[in-house]
């Protein structure tokens, strides 16, 4: 959907991102609903702009003919995946770093974590 392009997130403190998982990377501010309106934030807050439009991609997204298609990736996997949100999205094949995501895929999955449940005792008031 791109950076900031088509839908936004209000967490619940009131912190507006640009993408629900935006969070996970270092390093960005993000506006408040209490401190300014939406429409504000969207047309002008600089995390909305950083990864917007095609004039921050790095080749070979700048010269992908599907540049306004698929805006560069999603920028939360390319940190995850490479360290750097402006990096081209190593799920492209065109990434220098897609063959990471081809030998992931190629190993056997990993044990699964279990889960651990816990019960919760709420006190009850006499009344």
């Amino acid at each position: 959907h791109g950076w900031g392009r088509v839908f936004l997130t209000v967490a619940p403190d009131g912190a507006v991102l640009p993408f629900q998982t935006a969070r996970d990377i270092p390093g960005l501010e993000f506006p408040n609903v209490r401190d300014a309106s939406l429409e504000d934030i969207w047309f002008h807050a600089p995390v909305f702009q950083r990864f917007r439009g095609t004039d921050w991609m790095p080749e070979p997204c700048r010269s992908c003919e599907r540049r306004e298609i698929d805006f560069g990736g999603c920028r939360c996997q390319a940190f995850l995946l490479a360290g750097d949100p402006a990096a081209t999205d190593p799920v492209c094949h065109l990434s220098p770093l897609h063959r990471r995501v081809e030998q992931a895929l190629l190993e056997p999955p990993g044990e699964a974590a279990s889960l651990q449940f816990r019960a919760f005792a709420v006190p009850r008031v006499a009344g």
